[in-house]
């Protein structure tokens, strides 16, 4: 083991030790100090060795741990990983169900509003004959069913109307 003089030099380590430190592959922490911009604090066995103060934000930094990286300002190798890394993410999301395309969410979602509507179509109807409610309450029954359907196709209406302002 190397001999140590000076405290501060403890926290001096060289790419090998940092990669084993953080478990990290050495190129890894190559690269992130050298985008960083980290410069040596001075060599050790002709290694550069860097302070830890200066490799820990290099490291693990908000730009790299940050999901909301914007691909654009990333270098053209690491635009193309991350877009390849969010294929895969998809594609296994896709794979186990997590994500289904956007014309079956709107088939199910339309077999849900259908169901609905149906429903209090026919409740009025059942009320009347299944509960013997009185025509005062069955027309007050119609009237409401009438005022969720309109809610719910106003609620449809506008929520297209927000997609089609937001993709035009």
């Amino acid at each position: 083991m190397a001999e140590i003089n000076r405290l501060e030099e403890a926290y001096n380590w060289n790419i090998s030790r940092l990669a084993d430190a953080f478990g990290l592959h050495r190129d890894t922490v190559r690269k992130r100090l050298k985008v960083a911009g980290v410069v040596p604090a001075g060599t050790r066995n002709g290694a550069n060795v860097y302070a830890l103060k200066d490799a820990g934000p290099a490291l693990f930094g908000e730009t790299h741990l940050s999901e909301g990286m914007d691909p654009s300002k990333m270098h053209p190798q690491d635009r193309k990983d991350w877009y390849t890394s969010e294929l895969s993410r998809v594609k296994l999301e896709k794979e186990m169900r997590l994500l289904i395309p956007v014309e079956d969410g709107h088939r199910e979602m339309s077999r849900l509003a259908k169901a609905v509507a149906s429903g209090l179509d026919s409740l009025a109807d059942m009320l009347e004959r299944d509960a013997g409610l009185p025509p005062e309450a069955i027309e007050m029954v119609e009237q409401t069913t009438d005022a969720l359907r309109e809610q719910m196709y106003q609620a449809i209406v506008d929520d297209e109307g927000d997609e089609e302002a937001a993709d035009g």
